[in-house]
């Protein structure tokens, strides 16, 4: 039972705290455009999606000392969890100091590749106040939140992040309102960051005193970062280069503006659904390196579970983000950012990525990362390729539409290969969950639409609940018609004729 109260408590606070981000997140751009213009506003954001290239340096260091700890943690064998630890802070250690002088010159470089009409020095500070604090990341408190994750304390880490972001959004807010430039707003940022080491530093001090990072590493248990670095980067360049060449390509920073206004809202409800997929992967990994017929059943009815979710809050998401983007960008005149088509391609593009979460996770608790790696590739390429072309003629259509190629691609590939390699059944048994959902989806957006007029923002969430609902319940029964061994073993969890207590 502490392993099901941890992952509930995962959840909780996970989506407590995003849901109070996402408001945030939501006030912050919009007093950005309105006080700066969408020019800035695009500026702001290729920055953030240049410096996401940068975590490239951590090289897979994360997702290998994650499955290096799973075991360990399980069987609560502390000096293997040590070894483990002081590798990673070796490894952290020269990427934080790396990191540092490449957002160093990131910042000086910049600012002459760039048509704005901000001073040079101003540009310069701000990719200074915006990329300098994720070094402390890399120099303290990155090696401690991988143990937590491995211990299924995400909670922790969604508190100090929601603290940090409550605070980092409280401080723009006042001085956006009060008229400050953006450097002022972007230095409250970075000041707002270093609180955060000093939560860490408090937590670790009272509940990890016991890790000694001069422990004689082993660089043998780290092995798989190597193999993982191509999936990261694949990952990461996949995720975030729609909006660097939208810059290179477009040469158009409102046309960025427009992209990352809606990707910044489909991100936020990503990140929730996030909280949602990691709450209990931990749990998961630890059952998978104790016991395969145990994992293969809650493989099953987490992917059925996930589906629902993720189909549901991004049918919702369709039929909703037009009303809200009228509010949100009424008053803007410098560029239209309503248009009919961009709720269903910015859906579909989260739709495939975390549908698939349970074939990831599994091919990461086998890590089986090199077996892979050429379909994180081709995915990458299809989209680098795809997107060049689709920009060129279509602009943001073209980014998006290829975007979704290559996840559909990726995903159909990694089912295929799970059910190869990894687990038995038939690949049927996935697919015909996929092809419920998206029946499901495209019937409620259709007949719902998403061109309601809604006159303020309470009119808008009394909407958003209702088609929420109706997309939940279409969603669940659909489910639970095909998927009938997976509700049995609901009934089964429930009525508490299966005792899994001693395993959690």
């Amino acid at each position: 039972m502490k392993a099901v109260k941890r992952g509930l408590t995962n959840v909780v606070f996970g989506v407590f705290g995003q849901l109070i981000i996402i408001g945030l997140g939501v006030i912050i751009p919009r007093l950005v455009l309105v006080s700066y213009g969408s020019e800035i506003n695009g500026l702001l954001n290729s920055i953030v999606q240049i410096l996401l290239y940068f975590d490239l340096f951590e090289a897979g260091i994360c997702t290998a000392s994650l499955q290096a700890l799973y075991g360990p943690v399980e069987r609560n064998d502390r000096n293997r969890i040590q070894q483990v630890i002081a590798a990673t802070h070796r490894y952290y250690t020269k990427v934080g100091f790396i990191y540092s002088g490449a957002v160093i010159v990131f910042a000086f470089v910049y600012p002459l590749f760039i048509k704005v009409s901000l001073p040079y020095w101003m540009v310069f500070c701000i990719v200074l106040c915006s990329g300098l604090s994720n070094s402390l990341n890399f120099l303290y408190q990155g090696k401690y939140k991988i143990l937590m994750q491995a211990e299924g304390k995400s909670y922790i880490i969604s508190n100090f992040f929601t603290i940090t972001s409550v605070l980092s959004s409280l401080s723009k807010a006042v001085l956006l309102v009060m008229g400050f430039n953006v450097l002022a707003v972007q230095f409250a940022f970075f000041v707002v960051n270093l609180l955060q080491m000093f939560m860490y530093a408090v937590y670790v001090k009272k509940n990890y005193s016991w890790v000694d990072l001069k422990t004689p590493s082993d660089d043998s248990l780290i092995k798989q970062r190597s193999a993982t670095l191509v999936h990261q980067i694949a990952r990461l360049v996949f995720n975030n280069v729609d909006i660097l060449m939208l810059t290179v390509l477009t040469k158009n920073l409102k046309v960025v503006s427009v992209y990352t206004i809606y990707n910044t809202i489909i991100g936020m409800i990503n990140v929730l659904i996030n909280q949602l997929v990691v709450a209990f992967e931990f749990r998961l990994g630890q059952i998978y390196n104790a016991s395969m017929e145990q994992y293969k059943r809650l493989h099953h009815l987490f992917e059925v579970i996930y589906i629902v979710i993720i189909f549901s809050v991004m049918t919702t998401v369709n039929v909703v983000i037009l009303p809200f983007m009228r509010l949100y960008t009424a008053g803007v005149t410098d560029i239209n950012y309503i248009d009919k088509w961009y709720p269903l391609l910015f859906t579909l593009i989260p739709l495939f990525y975390y549908g698939r979460s349970m074939e990831n996770s599994l091919i990461n608790f086998a890590g089986h990362f090199k077996q892979t790696q050429w379909s994180a590739l081709t995915e990458l390429a299809l989209n680098l390729s795809l997107s060049t072309i689709g920009i060129l003629l279509y602009g943001v259509y073209g980014a998006l539409i290829a975007t979704i190629i290559a996840s559909l691609y990726r995903t159909i590939d990694m089912i295929l290969y799970v059910y190869r390699h990894l687990i038995d059944g038939s690949p049927w048994t996935s697919f015909k969950r996929w092809i419920a959902a998206f029946v499901v989806y495209f019937v409620v957006t259709y007949f719902v639409g998403n061109n309601h007029i809604c006159n303020d923002y309470f009119q808008l969430i009394i909407y958003a609940v209702m088609c929420g609902a109706i997309s939940f319940v279409a969603h669940i029964i659909i489910q639970c018609i095909i998927n009938i061994d997976e509700m049995r073993f609901i009934m089964e969890l429930v009525r508490g004729r299966k005792n899994y207590e001693h395993n959690a």
